[in-house]
């Protein structure tokens, strides 16, 4: 089964380690995957689309530093 995880706004700022103010502005500016929207009050991220996301960002890190 995929990893199907959700993370609240506050998890990923602890993640991040950012404030999470700053991870709505991340998101808004494409620097993170978008969150979905479990509901009318409710908003998560997919943590397999964080990991995902992070493990791009370090492929993409490694690759300048050689």
């Amino acid at each position: 089964m995929a990893d199907v995880a959700v993370v609240s706004v506050r998890e990923v700022a602890e993640l991040l380690g950012v404030n999470p103010r700053t991870v709505w502005r991340m998101a808004q500016t494409g620097n993170i995957p978008a969150p979905i929207r479990l509901s009318e009050r409710v908003v998560r991220w997919r943590l397999s689309d964080l990991r995902e996301h992070l493990d791009r960002k370090a492929a993409g890190a490694s690759g300048v530093r050689r």
